[in-house]
């Protein structure tokens, strides 16, 4: 797999979230919950959110774990293999000790939350995960700069020694 741009969205923005449910009425109650604290973004399964992410600058993916097809810890596996930078969380009204292990170890969950979800709670892990996000993004612009202003050096040291 190739190097992976980072997007970075404007300063002062709202974190993007990209929530993942099959069920309509549980995607509607989450934009609803949720439309002024964060910009939410919702989709039913996998190729929706493959989708978005493609179009898309996504901070936080929250998938639901009880979906027909795969589970949401494999989709977020799969979001996890192409957008390693996303930040992802599993949500479940169930509680399966497999389920988190999957999540942990499959989809490298960063926070795990249940159904009926508590606001506060949802709004801190998806906060808490943007500045992630975000101190990523700073990292990799950083490290790409260092990159550009070694081959500079490299450059003016070659010139050098060729005169």
């Amino acid at each position: 797999m190739g190097e992976v741009a980072l997007k970075m969205p404007p300063v002062g923005k709202l974190a993007t979230v990209l929530y993942i449910d099959d069920d309509a009425a549980n995607r509607q109650a989450f934009a609803a919950a949720f439309r002024h604290d964060l910009h939410v973004l919702t989709c039913s399964d996998i190729t929706e959110a493959m989708a978005l992410l493609d179009k898309e600058v996504v901070h936080v993916v929250i998938a639901d774990q009880r979906m027909p097809g795969l589970t949401g810890s494999q989709v977020l596996h799969l979001i996890k293999e192409r957008y390693p930078t996303v930040r992802r969380m599993l949500m479940t009204g169930y509680s399966h000790i497999q389920a988190v292990i999957d999540a942990i170890n499959l989809g490298g969950v960063s926070h795990y939350l249940t159904k009926p979800w508590d606001h506060s709670q949802v709004i801190h892990a998806v906060e808490r995960a943007h500045a992630e996000f975000e101190r990523d993004v700073e990292r990799s612009e950083f490290t790409q700069r260092l990159v550009e202003a070694n081959r500079q050096l490299e450059f003016a040291l070659r010139q050098r020694l060729l005169s």
